[in-house]
């Protein structure tokens, strides 16, 4: 019972401060954006029993799911932008470059800082004809409280500047490891506000 209300305060307390970091209105008037799928170079895993190996396909088996079910997992429902044109094959390539060593913690404290969202944004080779471009960013996969968190970003292509950053967690649920986490990213894109 602690465990459960310690877990929902903390969900409470990170919604309310990724609130200040963002706001959809700050994507109003963009009527376009270039989606490079989630990227998983800074995801780490506390409490699961999977391998790093299981980890990876399953990484790239959620960018999959990006092209395969466009509609369920809509980058433009999630920021609110009528398009989105979909190029993920550059999260997908990066997969084979994570730490197998690195990808697991030994507690559940791990949060994406502003400077590796940075990073994130500034490897990407822009794509497109839309002058903004978009990513999520995984966080922390907890399984012990399954849940997830991952980072939404919108940035102009051009000068790499960040105009939009939110972190929100989603409740993980599914069969299979994929599916699972894929359900944490999903609950994440719907309460991106």
């Amino acid at each position: 019972m602690k465990k459960t209300v310690l877990i929902t305060v903390v969900l409470f307390c990170m919604g309310a401060l990724q609130q200040v970091s963002g706001q959809k209105e700050n994507l109003k008037g963009i009527s376009s954006i270039s989606f490079y799928g989630v990227d998983f170079t800074y995801a780490k895993v506390y409490g699961a029993v999977e391998t790093a190996q299981q980890f990876l396909v399953a990484f790239e088996g959620i960018n999959n799911l990006l092209e395969s079910e466009p509609v369920k997992y809509s980058a433009s429902k999630t920021f609110g932008i009528p398009n989105a044109e979909l190029f993920n094959r550059q999260v997908k390539r990066e997969i084979d470059n994570i730490s197998r060593t690195e990808l697991f913690l030994g507690d559940n404290r791990y949060v994406v800082t502003d400077a590796e969202v940075d990073e994130v944004v500034k490897k990407i080779e822009t794509e497109g004809d839309s002058q903004y471009g978009a990513v999520i960013i995984c966080g922390l996969l907890n399984k012990t409280a399954n849940y997830g968190t991952f980072t939404f970003v919108v940035f102009n292509q051009d000068t790499r500047e960040i105009i939009f950053q939110q972190e929100k967690a989603g409740k993980a649920r599914g069969f299979g490891l994929r599916n699972f986490w894929a359900g944490a990213l999903l609950a994440a894109m719907k309460n991106v506000r």
